[in-house]
């Protein structure tokens, strides 16, 4: 209930649909206890903030539920989306830590489980603002020869969505340019065994072909072949 409270601070929400989306298996009487419970035990988590005046930004107002944004109140999944929506449309040039440490606040589907059409809605806006990060730093590590790093935004995407193949892509052709084209052939082998055991296919044309020229990948030209494929890549962002 907190993370959903967190996910949309501001607004009203109905207790009775709070109680139906938390505690559906229990009757109307029981559901309204534990959602009087579960906030007072909210609002007292919030007032552990010197700032938070006993934590009544979290607030009834006759039959509904608001938690008012404060300044002090920092939410994750709020960060993320805020800044892949600044960064979208050029109102604000974030530096490559501050969306680096956007990104690793991201620490999976939201309310990973919950079924309702609402859920289901910011857990694929949260995913796709943390995607959109993930390609800005990306590219900008890989313009500034910052391999490891590129390797490591790479690793974070594909531990929540390992068949996004522009980032296994990226994987293999990072993983040649940081010298390490025997860890490149390692993954390319592991993640299409998963592609073909999970999914029933296999990688996409583009895929196969890039991982070619790493497997073959023994002087300056092949080298560079992979850095301009990773190029293009990228420009087909935009």
């Amino acid at each position: 209930m907190a993370a959903f409270l967190f996910a949309f601070p501001g607004r009203l929400h109905r207790r009775e649909r709070i109680a139906d989306l938390f505690w559906p298996e229990m009757n109307t009487e029981r559901s309204r206890a534990a959602l009087n419970s579960a906030l007072w035990r909210l609002r007292k988590i919030l007032g552990q903030e010197p700032s938070s005046n006993g934590g009544r930004n979290l607030r009834s107002i006759g039959d509904d539920v608001v938690l008012d944004q404060e300044p002090w109140l920092h939410v994750d999944s709020s960060a993320v989306t805020d800044l892949a929506k600044k960064l979208a449309v050029g109102s604000e040039v974030a530096t490559l830590a501050a969306i680096r440490a956007a990104i690793e606040l991201y620490q999976g589907p939201f309310l990973d489980g919950e079924e309702d059409a609402l859920f289901v809605e910011e857990r694929e806006r949260v995913h796709t603002c943390f995607v959109t990060l993930a390609h800005n730093a990306l590219a900008q590590y890989i313009r500034e020869g910052h391999y490891g790093d590129a390797i490591a935004v790479c690793r974070k995407i594909l531990s929540f969505d390992p068949f996004r193949e522009f980032f296994v892509r990226n994987m293999l052709g990072l993983l040649c340019l940081d010298e390490q084209r025997a860890e490149a052939s390692k993954f390319f082998d592991r993640w299409q065994k998963v592609l073909r055991m999970e999914i029933g296919v296999g990688p996409m044309p583009e895929t196969a072909k890039l991982f070619q020229l790493v497997r073959q990948c023994d002087n300056h030209d092949d080298i560079e072949a992979i850095r301009q494929a990773l190029c293009l890549e990228r420009r087909g962002l935009h």
